[in-house]
């Protein structure tokens, strides 16, 4: 399965790429996780991808992506062409607004309501993901998201990552 991720810098696009991908290599899975930013530090383009499969990877980044989590319009517009015809299409439903079919949540704003932090967003998108793909099992990326976030700061991660993975579990 072929997944990226698409945001603007500031959005921890990059570390849940880097978590759904550990989760991944947690499960014995193969996996390849690449990505893709601006100079910007802040607000410009922010693009990670990550491939799974049981079997061998052959492509070295996502060539025509299965899934798409967009959490900014400037991402969702710089990628955009690169969704499959028939692939899912997930965005933040304050934040963009896409030109065909899509789920998604305002998932920045679950972010600041329940963990205070707009800067758990990428926790709330990637626990919809898994929910709405089972590309991995949950307990993996908790496993992973405690391995990988900054130290003292995983109890609230995970609780956004638990807000959006109920989030994707409603329909």
């Amino acid at each position: 399965m072929q997944i990226r991720f698409a945001g603007i810098g500031g959005q921890g696009v990059v570390l849940a790429g880097v978590i759904l991908g550990e989760a991944a290599a947690i499960e014995g899975l193969n996996v390849i996780q690449t990505q893709d930013y601006s100079s910007a530090s802040r607000g410009g383009h922010s693009i990670a991808d990550v491939i799974v499969s049981k079997g061998p990877i052959y492509d070295l980044m996502v060539t025509k992506a299965d899934v798409l989590v967009a959490l900014h319009q400037l991402g969702y517009d710089t990628v955009k062409d690169s969704l499959k015809e028939d692939g899912l299409l997930i965005i933040d439903t304050d934040l963009v607004k896409p030109d065909r079919d899509y789920v998604g949540a305002p998932f920045t704003r679950l972010a600041e309501e329940t963990t205070g932090l707009a800067l758990t967003v990428n926790m709330v998108a990637l626990g919809y993901l898994v929910a709405k793909t089972g590309v991995v099992n949950k307990e993996s990326v908790e496993e992973a998201i405690r391995r990988r976030v900054p130290k003292g700061t995983e109890e609230v991660n995970l609780k956004a990552f638990n807000i959006g993975y109920e989030e994707g579990l409603k329909g």
